[in-house]
């Protein structure tokens, strides 16, 4: 067993802790969630839009961590989506959200993107990990984006969201249809309202599923590494 505040362990709480939730900061989210996605073997790049999605939801007022340990259990069975001028289609099964996503905002404001006449991507796994790409477009796009599937229909501008509210049951569905629209500008001279979204706590069980995952990529402490550990000689003057 690793001791409490080893180097190598993720150190987002202590070890020895019992509660029945943790509390993180966003940056110790957006570290955790990277940590597992490298843990579940996607690349650095994917990996960093995770541990950033994560952040995000959760100032959204959604359980960001929870959300994305859960597309993680099933992100190697995910396909990729294949961009087409207002219909996107899953090739083999549901979409990855994460990678639907990214290609979303690389498409935003291009033919395959949310143009005027609005785009559907069909069976998207865990959409609400679309929901900080669909922002991010928003904001390429500089207009706001309305995203409806089930019974859950959210917008988002291009500064950002305020606390996202959904119908019970929508926040772990099964894949869904969705649906990006844009919207008419609008007033640049109107006051931005700003959200104060309390930090939820997440789940214990949750903390340590992310933690066992982010460990697949740390090395253990060894004798080895603690002798080889600081500098090789003395630098007093």
């Amino acid at each position: 067993m690793l001791p409490p505040n080893d180097p190598a362990h993720s150190a987002s709480e202590p070890h020895a802790h019992h509660a029945a939730t943790v509390r993180l900061s966003l940056s110790e989210i957006n570290a955790l969630c990277f940590k597992a996605a490298r843990g579940c073997g996607l690349s650095w790049g994917e990996a960093e839009e995770a541990g950033w999605a994560a952040a995000w939801l959760t100032r959204a007022g959604l359980s960001g961590p929870s959300l994305v340990l859960n597309w993680l259990r099933d992100c190697a069975t995910l396909a990729r989506p294949v961009p087409e001028q207002g219909r996107w289609r899953a090739p083999t099964g549901p979409l990855c959200p994460l990678r639907a996503g990214l290609a979303l905002a690389d498409h935003a404001g291009l033919p395959e993107g949310p143009g005027e006449d609005g785009l559907s991507i069909e069976t998207v796994a865990h959409p609400l990990v679309l929901l900080p790409f669909v922002a991010r477009s928003a904001t390429r796009l500089d207009l706001p984006l309305r995203i409806r599937w089930g019974g859950a229909d959210v917008t988002l501008d291009r500064d950002g969201t305020g606390p996202i509210t959904l119908p019970p049951g929508q926040e772990h569905e099964a894949p869904a249809d969705l649906r990006i629209a844009t919207l008419d500008r609008p007033d640049t001279d109107a006051i931005p309202t700003v959200y104060s979204v309390p930090i939820q706590g997440i789940a214990l069980t949750d903390w340590q599923a992310l933690d066992a995952l982010a460990l697949r990529v740390t090395v253990p402490p060894s004798a080895a590494s603690r002798a080889g550990a600081g500098a090789a000689g003395d630098d007093n003057d």
